[in-house]
């Protein structure tokens, strides 16, 4: 039986990532789509993006673009957002949000505090796209997964783990080791609603165990992706290769 949902945090990871952050200089534009914010809710979702560019900035240190400006278009009723989705062609793939990198902007359907996680993952795909232009679908989706789950409690940002990708992994674990070779090149998996829930889990159980294993690897990881290396290259630089590095990862997912 899948255990239930715990929250764990990650702050000492998080740390690690922010150690050595530099220069973005964020400005975040939040246009409502038929309803505004409330005061204290747009000074949350400005706190947790602030935090967000700051993990960023620890990952490419050697940015060289001193502003950045991240659109996020917010849209409250569910007509409205269908309609959009319908627009750019993506109904049925989503329901909650998307970043285009045509508009280069983010669109969310934010119809209460806990739909600032959704902002949060589509601003990953805004930041990550910023410094790498194609980055590897697993990696995009498994970081903004990673990071939707910026919370502020007790006037503290912290990370917390996301236990129903976590569970899933291990029982899907149990009836079939993962292939990370075919995973990865399970391009058209993407587009199909069948197996879509599948690639989110993996790419963020990757994701979540090349942290636990050492924070400081994503950041690496991220700078070669922007210097043009393919993921099989980074692979086995840093962990020895594809077989060895999907032994290790079904072994922690056992």
């Amino acid at each position: 039986m899948v255990a239930k949902l715990k929250l764990v945090k990650l702050s000492i990871i998080i740390s690690l990532l922010l150690c050595s952050f530099g220069c973005y200089s964020q400005k975040l534009a939040i246009k409502e789509i038929g309803f505004s914010l409330r005061p204290e809710e747009r000074a949350k979702i400005e706190r947790l993006a602030t935090y967000e560019v700051k993990i960023f900035n620890g990952l490419f240190k050697d940015a060289e673009n001193d502003s950045l400006t991240i659109n996020i278009n917010l849209y409250n009723k569910g007509k409205d957002f269908r309609a959009l989705l319908q627009e750019f062609g993506l109904k049925g793939l989503t329901e909650s949000g998307f970043y285009s990198p045509i508009t280069n902007q983010s669109y969310v359907l934010y119809q209460s505090v806990a739909d600032i996680e959704i902002i949060l993952h589509e601003m990953s795909h805004a930041l990550l796209r910023h410094s790498i232009k194609n980055p590897p679908r697993w990696f995009n989706e498994g970081l903004a997964e990673f990071l939707e789950s910026l919370k502020e409690e007790n006037y503290k940002i912290q990370v917390n783990a996301q236990f129903h990708y976590l569970d899933k992994m291990k029982v899907d674990n149990r009836n079939t080791p993962t292939n990370i070779s075919a995973f990865l090149n399970s391009h058209n998996s993407w587009q199909d609603k069948n197996k879509v829930k599948d690639m989110y889990t993996i790419s963020y159980c990757m994701v979540y165990y090349i942290i636990k294993q050492n924070p400081l690897l994503i950041g690496k990881m991220a700078n070669m992706m922007k210097k043009g290396l393919s993921t099989e290259q980074i692979f086995d630089i840093l962990f020895g290769g594809l077989d060895s590095f999907e032994r290790n990862f079904n072994f922690y997912y056992r």
